[in-house]
C-alpha cells in the first residue's frame, strides 16, 4: 500500500492463497509489468534495471509472499530460480483510453440505428465508462475469457467460436484475419461501420485463447496485449507477443471461485477519476470525505457529524484532496462553506463476500451449454466475480449515462427533448424495460425483469442519460425520477437472483 494514502499508480490482483493484494510501489510495478510477458530473475532484472541483485530480490521475496508470483527453479541451471505471476491482475492504472471515444461512438449508433440496446452494447459501453476514467480492465477481461472456456467442455466451444469467428464477422461485414506466426495478432476491416468498440468484446475472448496458447499455437502467450484503432474506427488491430521463457504448462488451474472460497480481510481502498486519470485510495478519512461528498455537497461540521472525526483531521485531509483536483469549494454557498466532488466514483470496497460462489459455476455451465450468449456470459461473470471480491461501481452508471448523452447528441445534433427521452429508454437492453410515466414531473419507469443481468446500472445509467441530454439540449436542469420496478423471481428463474438472462 501506499504510505501516504493515495496512489495514481497501482495494479490490484486477486491471489490464490492471500485475497486481494495492491500494489503501489514502483519497483515491484515496474517487475510486474516485465513479467506479463516474460519470465524473470534477479540478475536479469537488476542488470536490465542497473540497481542491486539485493534490492531486486528484495522486491521479488516481497511479491512472492503476497502470493503475486511464484518462483520455480530454472531449467537449465538448478542453482538459481525463475519468477512469473501467479495472482490475477484485476485492475491496474496503465491503460491508453484514446480510442474508447470512438469505442463509445461506435455502440451508440448501432444503438441509434437498431432502436434498441443489446447485451453486446451493454458490454462495450459498461466497459468503455471504466477504461475512460483511467482504469484498465484488460487483463480482468482475460481472466473471465479464460474461467469462461476452462475445462474439456470450453475447450471445445472456444474451438468451435474460433473455426467461425471469420463467419460470423462476414455476416456483419466485417474481414478479419488471424495471424500466428511469432504470436498472435487478429486484423478486423470494416468499410461502413465504426468498429472500434470490437476490443472490448473481443479481449474475453484473446483471454481464452492465451490461456489454451500452449495447446492450441505450440508455446505460450504472453497477458499483455498491444491494440491500435484506426481509420476513424474501422480498423482495428491486436496483437499478444509470445511469452518469453522456459516452457510450462498453466499452473493457476484454480477458478476464481475457488480463489474466493476463503474469507479473506481486505483492506478498504476506493478509486476516483480525477480529470481522466485513476487514483487509489487507502487513507481512511479520504475515503469517507470522497463517499460524503458523492452523495451530497458538506460543509466540514457535515462532514464531521457523519464520520465522527475531529475538524482538525477533516480540514487537512480536504486541503489535499483540494490540492489534488478532486475536491472544490463551493463559493456560493455561504456560511459555513461546503465543498463538492470533482472526481468522479469508479469502485469502492467493502469485505469479500464469499457466499454463493456457485453462481459462478452455474454461469460457466451456462454459457458452455448455449444457455446464455457470449456477451450476457462476460457480463454476468464480472458482475458476479466482483461482487464477491468486495467491489461495487454503482457510484460511475449516471456518469455513464451523461457520457453516452453526449455521445448521442455528437452524432444527432439536430435531435429535439422529446426524441432524446425516447432513446433513453432505448438504451435500457432486455430483457428490462424502461418507460416515459409522465412529463410533468418527469417520471421514468425502469423494470427489472427477473432475469437481468443488473442491479442499478439501468436505472442510474438513464436518470445520468436523461439529465445531461436534456441539460445540454435545453440549458435547463430538471429534475429526473427513475422508479425502478423490480419483478418477483419465478419457478423457473435461475440462482442469479437479479443478475441473470435466459
Amino acid at each position: 500500500m501506499s504510505d501516504v494514502g493515495y496512489s495514481s499508480n497501482f495494479e490490484i490482483y486477486l491471489t490464490r492463497n492471500n485475497g486481494i493484494q495492491i500494489v503501489t510501489n514502483e519497483l515491484s510495478l515496474s517487475i510486474l509489468r516485465e513479467m506479463r510477458y516474460r519470465e524473470v530473475s534477479p540478475s536479469d532484472i537488476a542488470n536490465e534495471f542497473k540497481l542491486p541483485k539485493s534490492t531486486i530480490q528484495a522486491s521479488l521475496t516481497k511479491l512472492f509472499r503476497t502470493g503475486i508470483v511464484m518462483q520455480e527453479p530454472r531449467v537449465n541451471d538448478a542453482r538459481s530460480v525463475i519468477y512469473r505471476l501467479d495472482g490475477r491482475l484485476v485492475f491496474c492504472s496503465d491503460t491508453d483510453v484514446g480510442w474508447q471515444l470512438y469505442a463509445r461512438s461506435a455502440s451508440t449508433a448501432r444503438i441509434l440505428d437498431g432502436g434498441r440496446c443489446t447485451s453486446r452494447e451493454d458490454l462495450s459501453l459498461y466497459g468503455a465508462s471504466i477504461t475512460e476514467s483511467g482504469l484498465n480492465i484488460v487483463q480482468g477481461l482475460f481472466n473471465i475469457g479464460e474461467e469462461l472456456t476452462s475445462g474439456e467442455r470450453g475447450r471445445v466451444f472456444l474451438d468451435n467460436m474460433l473455426s467461425s469467428m471469420k463467419d460470423q464477422c462476414e455476416k456483419h461485414g466485417i474481414a478479419v484475419d488471424m495471424v500466428t506466426k511469432d504470436g498472435l495478432e487478429l486484423k478486423f476491416e470494416s468499410i461502413a461501420d465504426n468498429i472500434s468498440d470490437v476490443p472490448l468484446i473481443i479481449v474475453p475472448m484473446l483471454g481464452a485463447i492465451i490461456s489454451h496458447s500452449r495447446d492450441l499455437l505450440g508455446y505460450n502467450l504472453s497477458h499483455d496485449i498491444s491494440l491500435k484503432v484506426s481509420n476513424k474506427g474501422y480498423s482495428v488491430m491486436m496483437k499478444v507477443d509470445p511469452f518469453v521463457g522456459q516452457d510450462y504448462h498453466n499452473s493457476n488451474p484454480e477458478h476464481v471461485q475457488r480463489n474466493l472460497e476463503r474469507d479473506y480481510s481486505v483492506e478498504p481502498f476506493s478509486i476516483y477519476s480525477i480529470k481522466g486519470v485513476s487514483t487509489l485510495f487507502t487513507n481512511p478519512t479520504m475515503m469517507d470525505i470522497l463517499f460524503n461528498l458523492s452523495e451530497a455537497d458538506m460543509s466540514v461540521n457535515d462532514l464531521e457529524m457523519d464520520m465522527g472525526v475531529s475538524k482538525a483531521t477533516i480540514y487537512a485531509s480536504l486541503m489535499k484532496l483540494i490540492e489534488m483536483g478532486a475536491v472544490e469549494v463551493d463559493r456560493n454557498s455561504g456560511s459555513p462553506k461546503k465543498y463538492r466532488l470533482l472526481a468522479d466514483p469508479i469502485i469502492y470496497s467493502t469485505q469479500m463476500e464469499p457466499q454463493g460462489l456457485d453462481r459462478l459455476g452455474d454461469i460457466i455451465e451456462r454459457f458452455q451449454t448455449g444457455r446464455i450468449d457470449y456477451y450476457s456470459a462476460v457480463i454476468a461473470y464480472a458482475m458476479e466475480s466482483i461482487k464477491y471480491m468486495g467491489v461495487h461501481f454503482d457510484k460511475m452508471f449516471m456518469r455513464s449515462g451523461a457520457s453516452t448523452a453526449r455521445s448521442v447528441i455528437a452524432q444527432r445534433p439536430d435531435i429535439d427533448p422529446q426524441t432524446m427521452l425516447d432513446v433513453a429508454c432505448s438504451m435500457v437492453s432486455e430483457p428490462d424495460l424502461a418507460e416515459i410515466v409522465t412529463m410533468i414531473p418527469l417520471k421514468i419507469r425502469v423494470r427489472m425483469s427477473p432475469d437481468t443481468l443488473w442491479e442499478n446500472w439501468p436505472a442510474d445509467f438513464v436518470k445520468g442519460f436523461v439529465k445531461e441530454g436534456l441539460k445540454s439540449l435545453t440549458g435547463d436542469a430538471y429534475k429526473v425520477n427513475v422508479e425502478v420496478v423490480r419483478g418477483k423471481p419465478q419457478a423457473s428463474s435461475s440462482v442469479f437472483q437479479g443478475h441473470t438472462v435466459i
